[in-house]
């Protein structure tokens, strides 16, 4: 079956993946991978399209991407439930670190620190709805300025920050995976590999982190200095959940600081493990997610012999190896077009690859992403205690099943509507039309008999009053209307309904 014949509360395993190109790798980085359970939590009002839950987190799926994942169903009773852990199963030798407080990992670094008085440039990279535009304001204030990534029109925000003024931080555009699905993504890569920034600073949702740490993977695999802030801490402490940070370090090889950039809580402390860590260009301390002892040993093999046969071509390319390799495996075609393999090379990485399908069992790019995923899975299970449910969330989710109901839903839509446009056209929308047309008339008259006490031309009067005031008046009281208007909708829209 596919996960279009699931029913509601039913789960399943996923099988295979449908799909070609840059769209099914875009599921497979979204998570849908085989062996992953999948849940369906429930139908839009009109049928499409799904909410599923896969890897602790809601992800919504049009019902025609949905027949191309194949699943083997489960009771509803044999959905896996994530208990939250209690914080006592996770002791650990350090004391774990407060918020804005970094642990004890450090990565070794270069022997001598960049040149005094070097530009420090930073990338901020993080998935949408993770804070990173609330982080950025915090570090650069009012110091910033906006433009669009050369030849895309991607919102482009740079600024220095606040006290420090030899740096410069670029706020790119809201990812998911460095993989090129859409512009964004793109935008984001080139720019770490092209514009060579001397930091990154990785901004992740610490209430959805399994989702969050799958782009962090990918962009330590640039091999570039990098530091995680854990966003939204406060949330997750405030509802029994924990990060125990000195073990994450350990396992990333990264400095990993908590913060909470909404109460600019912990951003000092992330600014100045930014500083160090581009100042004497630590660089992450591994880029090897593979467990050889499980079943990613083929892609272990797969990985550092595609890295034997293309080192010299990502150099020259000025890629990274391991990423390069990883993107090579994936089919990302920019990386293989930058690469300029011989016809001999191209044949032999076929090889390799082919060889790894066939002993790991799944496709090639389905083995990427379950290899990132496994190791994200390990990395959970030892350093999260996973938050119950917070009361804004259950809050949310009460709402939604009176607005998306499948019998209120509609009904609900038809009553905003109503009342939206009820408010517009006859309470709040009339009245400052109301205002403003007095105004206008008030100004029509006046204008009115000052040119005629003037003597003013009769053609140039009328032009005055009756194009200008009558005609342009007329239209202009029309925008109370529409203002009000689109603020109602605004609200809507901001509010996600």
């Amino acid at each position: 079956m596919t996960l279009k014949d699931l029913e509601i509360g039913a789960s399943g395993v996923i099988i295979a993946v449908g799909g070609e190109g840059s769209l099914r790798q875009h599921f497979l980085d979204m998570g849908v991978i085989p062996g992953a359970e999948v849940t369906l939590m429930k139908y839009a009002p009109m049928g499409d399209p799904m909410e599923l839950r896969i890897h602790g987190y809601e992800l919504t799926l049009r019902l025609a991407d949905g027949e191309k994942v194949e699943i083997a169903p489960l009771g509803a009773d044999r959905a896996r439930e994530e208990v939250p852990r209690e914080a006592e199963t996770f002791a650990e030798t350090q004391a774990h670190p407060g918020l804005g407080e970094g642990g004890k990992y450090h990565v070794k670094g270069e022997e001598h620190p960049l040149p005094p008085g070097t530009q420090l440039t930073f990338a901020l990279a993080g998935n949408q709805n993770c804070g990173k535009t609330t982080l950025f304001n915090q570090l650069t204030g009012a110091n910033q300025h906006v433009g669009n990534f050369p030849g895309v029109t991607v919102d482009r925000k740079s600024g220095s920050i606040r006290g420090h003024g030899e740096t410069l931080v670029t706020d790119l555009p809201g990812i998911y995976s460095l993989s090129p699905y859409t512009s964004e993504e793109i935008v984001s890569r080139q720019f770490i590999l092209h514009e060579h920034p001397t930091g990154i600073i990785n901004i992740v949702d610490a209430t959805n982190i399994e989702r969050n740490l799958y782009l962090t993977m990918q962009l330590m695999e640039l091999d570039v200095p990098m530091v995680l802030a854990l966003n939204m801490m406060d949330e997750v402490r405030g509802n029994g959940g924990s990060i125990h940070i000195n073990r994450m370090e350990e396992l990333l090889g990264i400095p990993v600081v908590p913060i909470s950039a909404a109460k600019n809580e912990g951003v000092e402390e992330l600014v100045n493990h930014a500083l160090h860590v581009a100042q004497y260009q630590e660089r992450p301390g591994r880029t090897d997610f593979c467990d050889k002892k499980d079943h990613n040993g083929a892609v272990h093999r797969c990985l550092h012999g595609i890295m034997h046969l293309v080192e010299d071509h990502a150099k020259a390319a000025g890629i990274p190896l391991r990423f390069a390799a990883s993107k090579l495996v994936e089919g990302d075609p920019l990386v293989f077009d930058a690469l300029r393999l011989s016809q001999n090379e191209q044949e032999m990485l076929e090889h390799i690859i082919s060889q790894m399908e066939e002993e790991r069992g799944l496709d090639r790019a389905a083995a990427i992403a379950d290899m990132r995923f496994s190791f994200l899975q390990k990395l959970c299970d030892q350093t999260v205690v996973r938050p119950r449910e917070s009361k804004e969330h259950e809050r949310s989710r009460r709402i939604d099943a009176f607005l998306t109901g499948k019998y209120t839903a509609i009904p609900a839509f038809v009553g905003i509507m109503a009342l939206v446009f009820f408010l517009t056209f006859n309470v709040i929308g009339a009245w400052f039309q109301a205002l403003l047309e007095g105004g206008i008339s008030w100004l029509t008259v006046w204008v009115d008999e000052a040119l005629t006490a003037w003597g003013v031309n009769a053609v140039l009067h009328s032009l005055v009053i009756d194009g200008i005031f009558n005609g342009v008046g007329s239209v202009l009281s029309f925008v109370p209307i529409i203002v009000t208007l689109f603020f109602f909708l605004s609200l809507l829209e901001d509010s996600g309904y």
